[in-house]
């Protein structure tokens, strides 16, 4: 992370998604607000952050489940991609589990293939489809929110709606190949990760290990 940018992370609601503010100079942006808004307008009260926009990895309810608050109180605009958009402003997951769910009816701008997004903190939106067809990885300060792309030893889940694992597997690859091997790497849930943790010895990645020791 650029020496300037600091990221705080807070795992909220039932299913402990984590949230994620990424701050610079007194503004922040807020990843996955997926429950408890309050929290999160507490804590930005504390630090005097001013937030500049919600940015949505994909369109499951436990990653969303707070922006519409947030988007409403602030004045928020929200980013997320637009083949998750329907999700999110239709939410259905969320009350089959037994969670209430307010859809985001908020400003939405739609993210479609590969975005620097036009924010004062810069960030990179980069499609990584898998785990929902919508689903983006955000760029910022040289690290990497995933959602539930990647996790600590293990992948999102892909029998959801969307998913498709072959299209996660190469979601993954194409960051291993861009990013350097150190790059931290911030998770849906669970703790963060760095790629080569993640290429080295999660089991459900062996295949793009096979692929990479081909290769050379």
């Amino acid at each position: 992370m650029a020496d300037d940018l600091k990221v705080h992370s807070f795992s909220l609601g039932p299913l402990g998604a984590n949230c994620f503010i990424v701050a610079q100079a007194g503004r922040c942006l807020v990843i996955d607000p997926g429950d408890e808004a309050e929290k999160v307008v507490a804590f930005m009260e504390r630090a005097g952050l001013a937030p500049l926009a919600i940015l949505v990895t994909h369109g499951h309810f436990d990653h969303f489940g707070a922006v519409q608050p947030l988007a409403r109180q602030f004045e928020l605009p929200v980013y997320v991609g637009a083949a998750d958009a329907p999700q999110v402003a239709r939410p259905e997951l969320g009350p089959l589990a037994g969670f209430p769910v307010e859809a985001v009816s908020a400003e939405t701008v739609l993210i479609e293939g590969e975005q620097r997004l036009d924010l004062d903190i810069p960030v990179l939106a980069i499609p990584t489809p898998g785990h929902s067809a919508g689903a983006y990885t955000f760029a910022v300060g040289g690290e990497l929110f995933v959602g539930d792309l990647l996790f600590y030893g293990s992948i999102g889940r892909t029998d959801l709606p969307g998913g498709d694992f072959d299209q996660l597997l190469d979601s993954v690859a194409r960051l291993a190949g861009r990013f350097p091997p150190e790059t931290v790497v911030h998770c849906g849930h669970g703790p963060d990760t760095a790629l080569k943790r993640e290429l080295t010895l999660n089991p459900f990645l062996s295949s793009l290990r096979r692929d990479q020791d081909r290769g050379r």
